[in-house]
């Protein structure tokens, strides 16, 4: 019995693969970081600030942590509460129920006067997912009080290594959360030196970043003074991303980002994110613009 002649079938044309291609999303050519949040927009350092970092679309939030009187990690710049709440007690005196009955905002406008000191958990939990962090430690000793530990701590116990960059002016404090966590570091120099003799050598011994081979840092965050193009490419060159504070002026941010800086802190995220926005992500510089 002869087979049941089959239809032929019609060869089809082979997809092109352009069709479906699509863009990469492109990679900021500079992150920003917005410095205590935004001081120049909000009370720094506050989840106001926070807030309107988030709302602006920064891509990490800046800030600094001490550890309060009754062990609480807390996000405060100063020692004391003297210049956001008009008040000269220490906060490593104050319970963090004391700390937390100070207003921190009204000194930045009477708007904000319900804003209070955040904790380090608080601000973790509330912007997670959002926005990346920036986290300064703030120990006063060079044997610190245990705020560095508590922060590696932390961020191990929360799973945010790839969220979160450490920073600190003390190499011993980046040791001691190195100690107790993997997320990358950042070494922030020069520290201020001071008065005197003994503060002039401090402070020109503490102009270049002599311990960040020994810390294996992930990032240098120089003073933006320091920054030149030539230190940059030799920071690029050992593979170290750089992070430039604190610069506002677009000019000069316009300059970093065509020396290829990894990132810019600013007060104003918002004139950084204008600026580095509409820079080629490669070149660094406005389309149609001459290098």
């Amino acid at each position: 019995m002869a087979e049941s002649a089959r239809p032929r079938e019609t060869p089809r044309k082979p997809s092109n693969p352009r069709r479906h291609r699509k863009e990469p999303p492109k990679a900021p050519a500079v992150q920003v970081h917005a410095h205590r949040g935004g001081a120049k927009l909000r009370p720094e350092n506050t989840q106001a600030a926070f807030g309107k970092a988030v709302e602006l679309g920064a891509h990490f939030i800046e800030f600094d942590v001490r550890t309060c009187a009754t062990g609480e990690l807390v996000v405060i710049h100063d020692a004391t509460l003297q210049r956001v709440g008009g008040q000269p007690a220490r906060v490593d005196q104050l319970s963090l129920s004391e700390l937390q009955s100070i207003d921190v905002g009204s000194h930045f406008d009477p708007e904000y006067g319900s804003e209070r000191v955040p904790t380090l958990i608080e601000v973790l939990e509330t912007w997670r997912n959002q926005i990346r962090f920036n986290i300064e430690i703030k120990e006063d000793t060079p044997r610190g009080d245990g705020t560095a530990t508590a922060v590696g701590r932390l961020i191990s116990s929360m799973g945010l290594y790839s969220d979160v960059i450490i920073s600190s002016f003390s190499p011993l404090s980046l040791l001691r959360a190195r100690a107790m966590t993997e997320a990358p570091l950042g070494l922030c120099y020069p520290m201020d030196g001071g008065r005197g003799i003994s503060g002039r050598v401090r402070d020109r011994l503490m102009r270049r970043p002599w311990s960040a081979p020994l810390l294996s840092v992930y990032a240098l965050h120089p003073k933006d003074a320091l920054v030149t193009a030539e230190m940059v490419r030799k920071a690029h060159m050992r593979g170290l991303a750089v992070n430039v504070w604190t610069v506002d002026d677009p000019e000069r941010i316009a300059a970093l980002a065509g020396m290829k800086v990894t990132g810019i802190v600013s007060d104003r995220p918002d004139v950084a994110l204008q600026v580095t926005q509409g820079l080629d992500p490669l070149q660094r510089k406005a389309p149609g613009l001459p290098a």
